[in-house]
């Protein structure tokens, strides 16, 4: 059993794709001609988060979803993505493992976690 994608409904699709490929690197990649306007972000090659158009009240009905994480591999990249944008941050070790954690948050209140191995 493994992840396979999240999904973001949004009123505004522009602003939640544009967040997560200019801070995160995703890229915009094929999707199915579905109905409803969305957009679909590919990581190493696969469509981890589809964001989809939704005129109702965005975060509605998510329950206790706290936030999404994602796997980086520059640190020193997205610190200073962050920085460039103007976005808030926090940053911690995991104590025993060192892995490194980000987090911010984006469109809609988002919280994103990105982690990184301790060598990166």
């Amino acid at each position: 059993m493994r992840l396979d994608h999240i999904n973001i409904r949004t009123d505004d699709v522009d602003a939640v794709s544009d967040t997560l490929v200019r801070l995160l690197g995703l890229e915009v990649g094929e999707r199915p001609p579905f109905t409803r306007q969305g957009v679909w972000l590919y990581g190493e090659d696969y469509p981890i988060v589809h964001i989809s158009k939704d005129e109702g009240t965005p975060a509605a009905g998510t329950g206790a979803l706290n936030h999404i994480a994602f796997r980086g591999d520059d640190y020193d990249g997205l610190i200073a993505r962050l920085g460039e944008d103007g976005t808030d941050y926090q940053d911690q070790v995991v104590p025993n493992t060192g892995v490194r954690q980000v987090f911010f948050r984006m469109t809609h209140d988002i919280m994103v976690e990105v982690d990184f191995d301790p060598a990166s």
